[in-house]
């Protein structure tokens, strides 16, 4: 996030003699609902075969879901805004994923395979840095919400 350009928004308010405390409520809600949008159309979702097939007597395949392929998205559903914190002139929203492991597919972890009861790295699954991509896009529309919200709050003010 460019700081001039936050420095002029924040200029621009405090001339036009308006309530701020809105203003940056508007904005930190606009920059991460783009954030939210942005990282679950990111995130990626597994898709998995079905494992759950027998055989007959006869040799043939019988599946328990009858051809119905088992498809993810747990991480995808996972992603939440929490509420507005305002408090000391600061105002915070959270983006949280309720889903335990998307740190790791988002950053990557090594994999361990227990030999002997020894623990050794087997091999490593690159990180998807689907949240950092999220955030480049979110600070890339920060100048659109500011200008947003700067044309909201002249028109209510008549300005």
């Amino acid at each position: 996030m460019s700081d001039n350009i936050f420095a002029e928004f924040l200029e621009t308010l405090k001339k036009l003699d308006v309530d701020m405390k809105e203003s940056q409520i508007k904005v930190v809600n606009g920059t991460m609902n783009v954030m939210k949008c942005a990282v679950v159309k990111n995130t990626p979702v597994g898709v998995y075969e079905n494992k759950s097939s027998k055989s007959t007597k006869k040799g043939k395949k019988k599946s328990k879901h009858k051809g119905v392929k088992r498809q993810g998205g747990t991480l995808r559903r996972g992603w939440h805004l929490s509420d507005t914190l305002t408090s000391k002139g600061t105002v915070r929203k959270y983006l949280i994923n309720i889903v335990d492991y998307a740190i790791y597919v988002n950053n990557g972890h090594r994999l361990v395979t227990i030999i002997e009861g020894e623990r050794i790295t087997t091999g490593y699954v690159p990180g998807q840095f689907f949240l950092e991509a999220a955030v480049k896009t979110a600070e890339r529309a920060l100048p659109w919400i500011y200008d947003t919200e700067l044309r909201r709050v002249k028109a209510k003010h008549g300005l």
